[in-house]
């Protein structure tokens, strides 16, 4: 595997998957006279049997609990950042955070005025840096893959929301977490992963500040307004 630098050639690899999707569509048959036409049919909502999808969303996605996704369902985000503060004794300002890029290759890029910029993007069929039923180890080569040098040590655990509506109070879900410190011509900055080995879903998001002391004030305001969303039946 090819190391890549840029956190941004994991989207590009997950573009690449998505191709040669056929549907196969039956031959009609000619009807006769005895014919009659059939009666319509509404099909139910598929749920997989022992699958409780609001019990996985109201529990904490531990590292452990990953295995409790269902198999090869995508996880997303979900995002209030373009919003005005819900300040409701004042009359609603502008958004703290401008939308630069919505779903671009799977990324969403945003600022604000204080100079700080926020990415977050999903990936999927990411096989050879999955160990099956061990959603923490497969997170660590995730971030290798982002940042080649990283090492063990310099991560953290960190939660981020586990709610369906970003904003709203719920669960959090077990991510980990690089941090580089802010110096002469570079920015602070953090990066965040989560590996869900079942759900085949690579989950990555990063947030770069002009110093240390603004990324650490940032960071709780940009967690606020983003979450990942449990999927549902």
């Amino acid at each position: 595997m090819k190391q890549v630098v840029a956190a941004v050639g994991v989207a590009a690899m997950a573009l690449a998957a998505l191709s040669g999707c056929t549907i196969a569509v039956p031959s009609p048959t000619a009807p006769t006279v005895a014919q009659s036409p059939a009666p319509p049919s509404f099909a139910p909502p598929t749920i997989v049997a022992g699958h409780d999808a609001a019990a996985v969303a109201a529990a904490p996605m531990t590292f452990a609990a990953g295995t409790a996704l269902r198999a090869s369902v995508p996880v997303e985000f979900s995002d209030i950042l373009g919003q005005p503060p819900q300040d409701y004794a004042e009359t609603p300002g502008p958004p703290q955070w401008k939308l630069l890029k919505k779903n671009m290759a799977g990324q969403t890029q945003y600022s604000n005025a204080a100079g700080c910029k926020a990415a977050y993007w999903v990936t999927t069929h990411q096989g050879p840096l999955i160990t099956m039923g061990d959603d923490k180890g497969s997170t660590f080569e995730l971030m290798k893959y982002l940042i080649p040098s990283v090492l063990p040590d310099s991560l953290t655990e960190t939660t981020l929301p586990w709610v369906a509506e970003a904003g709203t109070k719920g669960p959090g879900i077990t991510f980990l977490r690089h941090n580089t410190k802010g110096a002469e011509g570079v920015m602070a900055s953090s990066v965040w992963a989560r590996m869900l080995g079942t759900a085949d879903t690579a989950l990555m998001v990063t947030l770069a500040c002009p110093n240390d002391e603004l990324l650490a004030s940032t960071t709780p305001e940009l967690m606020a307004k983003l979450s990942v969303a449990p999927p549902s039946n």
